[in-house]
């Protein structure tokens, strides 16, 4: 329902509700564990500038989106950042700060003992209350842990011992938990009891009760959000991806709950006190500080020193392209295949590697064989429009290991019911306790023996895909999988996954454009659909044939240990079979060079190839590992170009790679689909990782070791605190000594000329938004270097400012 119907229907001021709606907006959405993808924290906020941003969430919330000044002067003093850097910062920034004020300011700041950090301007009334409040919640933070209790309570449908009524709404579960809450004096337990039970009707007293006007409502609604941040994300992950439940748990609910305890939080001040909770909220944004703008110069410095070293390996002179490729082996985008796709064509002249978004344009849902539950296979900004299912051998031995499971996953079940705490522990202790030791000492099974897979059918009806439709996808991976002139013999889609145990985060290792699952199944499909000799004679007709001595075949590459498992090589033709052995001595020799490259940086010390992939196995099935790998780790750039660009140049495995050739693409489609796709998921896998390292407490997920698990695949709370935590756990950034993310935004270098990419940018207002408000950096490649695109025109990175003097305004700064 719209604000102005929804005002119509409740006699709330239409300005009010709006003023909710955008603060609601300004909350990104969340995932569940088990499909978990990256999301940018800042998704709702694209319309602002990031510094814009920063404001906002620094009068909410205290927040800041650079690191400390202690973080610069390290990488200035290391060389990280040059002088050419910072006078390129200053020059693109249009700053009046110069360089020397610069300098002096990050010498003054990090010699304080204690660094200035950003201080929220506006508090709640609980927190204007503090301590004084005396009805048992001490501390001004734990106020709204009261409020995450709810939440957990409400959405933990496993670990809590009783079922949430059907069809109760967030608000009227808090409601009734919150008017019984021994916490809470009498007199705010009665004033619980006094608000409606219907959500809109309450919504209505409690704007009358605040009496703000919506250009205060505003801000006072986006604060208390960010107060219990991680619920609030997942409220507004509902309406992303099970929209039915949004109906009643949405964040419009939240926002009632929130209100609600705002009001009661109210009830504690006094006169004076109530008057400056109200100025607050109605005063303008507090005007950005000098020592803010001097952080932004230092992060835009650090972006740029990346940029520099990018343009000079960019312009090294890559090795040559094989002129007739027997294999092209298409590999995920992902940045851990760049490294791996580097060492096979090292390997094997032979071999030409494409990148290409790792779901391979099949949006499935895929039914896997056993007890699990069906999931999307398909990016979280997708909806799956058709399903699959695998069904497993028929032999003995598969048909056991498959009882077993489901006989496990009822004990699973059974241990979230209600009287199971008197029960399960003294039927079944014994048994888990002999299973615990055994897997803690496990080594991981082998691979399974391939499931037949069934599909694809759509997703609702159950009908089989018509000609059109197979034909339709198989055209769309075609094109983006830009093969050039002619097909190899032997076409190869690489989908991949990661192996972890005990890892509620695995979906974060496994393929983010496969919506947190393996990209085996849709690679699967994908070289099902292009053997098809039906769909190959009707993309003839059309135009967009492949070779009759092309064979697809599937992969897959796990991205734990780098052993690529091809799948089902028995259909590959005899012709053939010279090719595939030499392409599999290839991966043999890639995959040993891939792990010597990855082992110092995950402490692997083992020397020899056996041993060292023995230790990252045994990673993988540690189930007191909280590093099985780094993941995406350190993405810094995204490379949309023909693969000639860049083979052969050690990208260190910071670069998405998708495959991109402006010569095929005249009137810019391609290019627009993919500014519009792949582009935007980087963005979002960039800005997650970025904002975890940049403001761990709030977009960060902790510490792994204190997580428990909520709901089963809702997210993780850290130790005794109610406050779901999202983003990337502590374990994926940090080594322990130092961060092994560089918190930089992403670098978009594309192969195409101006005019092409420029009216991408006018067709696509969203993409727009995100290269002129800076939360990333647009640039082209040339053969001279790279080109950045800003508010002037496109300027070569080389470009290096003049120095400048010593700046009156190092006073200000100090």
């Amino acid at each position: 329902m719209t604000s102005s119907a929804l005002a119509a229907s409740s006699g709330i001021d239409e300005a009010q509700l709006a003023a909710l709606s955008r603060a609601g907006e300004q909350i990104a959405p969340s995932w569940p564990l088990d499909r978990w993808i990256a999301v940018n924290p800042w998704w709702g906020m694209k319309a602002m500038t990031i510094e814009d941003a920063e404001a906002r969430l620094r009068d909410a919330a205290g927040v800041s989106l650079t690191m400390p000044a202690a973080f610069y002067e390290e990488a200035w003093a290391s060389g990280r950042i040059r002088p050419e850097d910072l006078r390129r910062a200053i020059a693109l920034r249009g700053t009046a700060l110069e360089e020397q004020a610069l300098l002096a300011y990050l010498t003054h700041a990090t010699r304080l003992e204690h660094a200035p950090q950003p201080t929220r301007r506006c508090a709640s009334a609980w927190e204007l209350a503090g301590e004084a409040a005396g009805d048992g919640l001490q501390a001004a933070g734990d106020a709204f842990d009261a409020v995450a209790e709810s939440c957990t309570d409400y959405f933990d449908h496993h670990q809590q011992r009783w079922e949430t009524a059907s069809g109760e709404t967030l608000y009227g579960h808090w409601r009734m938990q919150t008017r019984h809450d021994r916490r809470l004096s009498a007199a705010l337990r009665r004033h619980v009891a006094a608000l409606p039970a219907d959500t809109a009707a309450a919504r209505e007293t409690l704007l009358e009760a605040l009496a703000l006007s919506p250009e205060a409502l505003e801000p006072l609604a986006h604060a208390l959000l960010l107060r219990v941040n991680g619920w609030a994300s997942w409220c507004q992950g509902l309406a992303w991806h099970t929209p039915r439940a949004a109906r009643h748990a949405g964040i419009d609910e939240l926002l009632v709950v929130l209100l609600a305890w705002e009001w009661l939080g109210l009830a504690l001040l006094e006169a004076p006190q109530r008057a400056r909770w109200q100025a607050q909220w109605a005063s303008s944004p507090a005007p950005q500080r000098v020592e803010r703008e001097a952080l932004w110069c230092w992060q835009t410095a650090f972006e740029l020193g990346y940029q520099r070293q990018l343009s000079a390996t960019l312009t090294a002179r890559p090795e040559a392209t094989p002129e007739a490729a027997q294999v092209q082996a298409a590999f995920c985008i992902d940045v851990r295949s760049e490294r791996l796709r580097r060492h096979l064509e090292a390997a094997s002249p032979e071999v030409d590697t494409l990148g290409v978004a790792g779901f391979f344009g099949m949006p499935i849902t895929h039914a896997s064989a056993g007890p699990e539950r069906p999931l999307a296979r398909v990016p979280g900004l997708l909806t799956p429009r058709y399903r699959t299912e695998e069904s497993p051998p028929l032999d003995d031995r598969h048909r056991r290991r498959f009882r077993q499971e489901a006989r496990r996953q009822s004990i699973r079940h059974a241990k979230y019911q209600a009287l199971s705490t008197f029960t399960l522990v003294e039927t079944t202790g014994l048994a888990w306790g002999w299973k615990l030791l055994k897997d803690s000492i496990r080594r991981p099974a082998p691979t399974p023996a391939p499931t037949t897979l069934e599909g694809p059918f759509h997703a609702y009806g159950g009908e089989p895909l018509t000609l059109e439709e197979r034909v339709a996808l198989a055209r769309g991976l075609l094109d983006g999988l830009a093969l050039g002139e002619e097909a190899a013999p032997l076409l190869v889609l690489v989908g991949h996954d990661s192996q972890s145990d005990n890892n509620p985060h695995h979906a974060g290792l496994a393929c983010g454009a496969c919506g947190g699952q393996g990209g085996g199944v849709n690679a699967r499909l994908a070289a099902r659909l292009l053997n098809d000799a039906e769909v190959r004679r009707s993309l003839a007709a059309r135009g967009a044939s492949l070779p009759d001595t092309t064979h697809v075949l599937a992969a897959t590459h796990c991205t734990l240990t780098d052993r690529v498992t091809l799948l089902e090589t028995d259909a590959v033709p005899a012709r053939l079979g010279p090719v595939l052995a030499r392409f599999e001595q290839a991966l043999e020799q890639a995959g040993r060079a891939t792990r010597e490259e990855r082992a110092m940086a995950l402490g692997v010390e083992e020397t020899g190839d056996e041993a060292r992939l023995d230790a990252l196995t045994r990673r993988g099935a540690d189930w007191s590992q909280p590093r099985p790998e780094w993941g995406l780790a350190n993405n810094a750039a995204l490379l949309l170009a023909p693969r000639a660009v860049s083979r052969g140049l050690d990208l260190e495995g910071r670069v998405f790679l998708h495959e991109y050739d402006p010569q095929q693409d005249p009137d810019g489609r391609v290019l627009e689909a993919l500014m519009t796709a792949p582009m935007l998921v980087a963005s979002w896998i960039n800005l997650q990782y970025y904002a975890s390292v940049a403001e761990p407490s709030l977009y960060g997920a902790g510490n792994k070791l204190l997580h428990s698990v909520v709901g089963g695949h809702v997210g993780v709370i850290e130790g005794n605190s109610p406050q779901l935590r999202i983003g990337l756990p502590l374990q994926s950034l940090h080594d322990g000594t130092a961060w092994r993310h560089e918190p930089l935004r992403l670098s978009v270098v594309i192969d195409a000329p101006r005019e092409r990419i420029e009216a991408v940018l006018e067709r696509q207002p969203v993409v727009a938004e995100l290269v002129h408000h800076r939360w990333l950096w647009l640039c082209r490649h040339t053969e001279a270097g790279l080109e950045l695109h800003t508010p002037e025109g496109w300027r070569p990175l080389h470009e290096a400012a003049r120095p400048q003097p010593l700046s009156h305004q190092v006073a200000a700064l100090r």
